[in-house]
């Protein structure tokens, strides 16, 4: 029940909880650790940049945080990694499944291989990482799922028909988890990011894949999204705030996907 406690944000407090976020060591990952460290969690990052994994659970807020080689594309890793966190913090209360890719090809060109990699990563490891953690939430009778999907789980995208595919994906597991889970404890729930300031997105830029002016424009709130806008929408389904919410798709980009924009703006 929410109760005056509320008023001193107390119900953002995370202490004596634990999170895991894979693909955690930089951009929205990151990001998202960080939000959950602050509010008091004990963060592991899981990443297959093993060594860019330790520092950035170094640089996190507060104490206790680890951080875990792992690709999640691989189930040997996966199991340790989890069975890892479990030993050292003895409860998983929040999982975001974040870790993800994307490749760029017209569809008459897109490779087998590269397509299947994209999957094994968005989506794939997404369901077993879940279902991996899940089976340790449910014998808690408590949790929070949180998956990333992106602008394109809704809109088109032009020459990237793996990853938008996947991203859509992204919202049908996430309604079949919550909907699954939700009377045994387990809320699951989903964010769409837009654009936001990455070190990715900066390469696209400066590459000419992404044009930042013309982006703008695009995006009612007028700037592009931080890491922290990210983090933010992750605490709040982390926290008690969003007790009686699963099922749901948070879009976080600035107005991106309300906006019917002309040509020129796109």
């Amino acid at each position: 029940m929410i109760n005056d406690q509320c008023a001193g944000g107390s119900l953002f407090h995370l202490s004596g909880k634990t999170a895991i976020v894979t693909g955690g060591a930089q951009g929205l990952g990151f990001g998202s650790a960080t939000w959950l460290a602050r509010a008091g969690a004990r963060v592991a990052i899981l990443d297959r940049n093993g060594p860019a994994a330790i520092v950035a659970a170094a640089s996190l807020p507060g104490e206790g945080h680890i951080a875990l080689h792992c690709d999640v594309t691989v189930a040997e890793d996966r199991k340790r990694a989890i069975a890892d966190v479990y030993q050292a913090f003895g409860a998983i209360d929040t999982l975001v499944n974040n870790a993800g890719i994307t490749y760029i090809a017209p569809a008459e060109e897109i490779e087998e291989d590269q397509w299947r990699t994209v999957f094994d990563t968005n989506i794939h490891a997404m369901m077993f990482m879940s279902r991996d953690v899940g089976r340790i939430m449910l014998q808690q009778h408590s949790g929070s799922i949180i998956n990333i999907g992106s602008i394109t789980s809704l809109l088109a995208m032009p020459g990237r028909g793996a990853y938008v595919t996947t991203k859509t994906a992204v919202l049908g597991l996430t309604r079949v988890l919550a909907a699954e889970w939700a009377e045994r404890g387990i809320r699951v729930n989903a964010i769409g990011p837009g654009y936001h300031k990455t070190k990715l997105l900066q390469e696209y830029i400066d590459n000419g894949l992404v044009v930042e002016e013309k982006i703008r424009r695009r995006i009612p709130a007028g700037r592009l999204g931080s890491i922290d806008d990210i983090g933010k929408a992750a605490l709040f389904f982390a926290s008690p705030l969003s007790e009686y919410v699963t099922g749901q798709f948070l879009m976080v980009d600035g107005g991106y996907t309300t906006f019917g924009a002309p040509g020129d703006a796109c």
